[in-house]
């Protein structure tokens, strides 16, 4: 399993520390790095102000209950990742194909069963909503990315990424030391260039409709948090709403589709999922309070009662 580094990195802690041993982590360092003791050294005052950043976030109740949201986030997407690897190491897609199970929870850590090693990444449709054009994706097998910039009319060559939680750092601009700037997703192709992308306002994606294909289908009588799927269209509970911001809406469209669907919307700058959304047949669902950034839609079809030819095709 790959290695993420979180602000209990940089204090030396592990994660369930009470706060008096936060803060005697924190003394500990300052007491080492603190620059009134190493005038001049550029690289102590780098780590200094790190500590002060870990320890800002460690000692304050509500920001380090987020940046322990964030940490089982990215933990749950390394274990997705890493398992579809070892059913396939051929594959080179991003995330793992087939369908979801009902254990698997970043939150809860509930048991995951062997169907949740089963993922399908389908991206569909790019479209400038604000000027009243969609492009839709007529073939969904083909992974298709689906790129936001701030909602609001700027050029994309204006827009940057932002997550108001964890900063991104520049590579690069310190020595690799083993002190972070801020937290770091794990990535297997963080050394891969990626290759050139259009950016483009978005603001209404489009699901295809059904088919007749399964791999992009499973039945699933539970959400991936352990609960019954909603009953309308909205948020998968217990899973963090990240990327808050006021740059950008975003409506997901499932009028065409015979089936509800579970869908993230990934950040391609941070490489992890920032929001979970399940939307009704028929039905579409505004995400909105998005910061403005790069994001990619990946959708599952989900066969609530298990009766089509799919589910009757994998039961044999």
């Amino acid at each position: 399993m790959g290695k993420i580094h979180t602000h209990y990195d940089n204090l030396k802690v592990a994660r369930g520390a009470p706060q008096e041993v936060v803060r005697a982590a924190y003394k500990a360092l300052s007491q080492k790095y603190h620059p009134d003791k190493n005038p001049g050294d550029d690289r102590a005052a780098r780590i200094m102000a790190i500590v002060n950043t870990a320890y800002g976030t460690l000692s304050d109740p509500q920001r380090r209950k987020e940046h322990d949201d964030w940490i089982a986030q990215e933990e749950y997407e390394i274990e997705l990742v890493d398992s579809t690897r070892q059913d396939d190491p051929h594959r080179t897609v991003e995330v793992p194909v087939g369908g979801w199970s009902d254990g698997a929870l970043p939150v809860r850590r509930r048991p995951r069963t062997a169907a949740l090693r089963l993922w399908i990444t389908a991206v569909t449709c790019l479209g400038a909503g604000w000027i009243g054009g969609v492009f839709t994706v007529t073939e969904p097998r083909q992974v298709s990315t689906v790129l936001a910039t701030a909602w609001g009319g700027k050029p994309a060559g204006e827009v940057t990424a932002t997550a108001n939680a964890y900063p991104r750092t520049v590579p690069g601009a310190a020595a690799n030391d083993g002190w972070e700037s801020t937290p770091r997703p794990y990535s297997p192709d963080s050394d891969a260039q990626p290759p050139p992308i259009k950016v483009v306002a978005v603001s209404q994606v489009i699901l295809p409709g059904y088919s007749g294909e399964c791999e992009n289908e499973t039945p699933a009588l539970a959400a991936p948090n352990g609960e019954p799927w909603p009953t309308q269209s909205g948020y998968v509970e217990g899973f963090p709403l990240m990327n808050r911001g006021q740059d950008m809406q975003l409506t997901l469209d499932n009028g065409d589709n015979a089936f509800p669907v579970f869908i993230k919307v990934y950040d391609l700058e941070r490489r992890s999922n920032v929001r979970y959304v399940f939307v009704q047949s028929q039905d579409k669902f505004v995400v909105d309070g998005l910061a403005s950034g790069r994001y990619e839609i990946r959708y599952q079809n989900i066969d609530l009662a298990g009766k089509n030819s799919c589910t009757r095709r994998q039961r044999g």
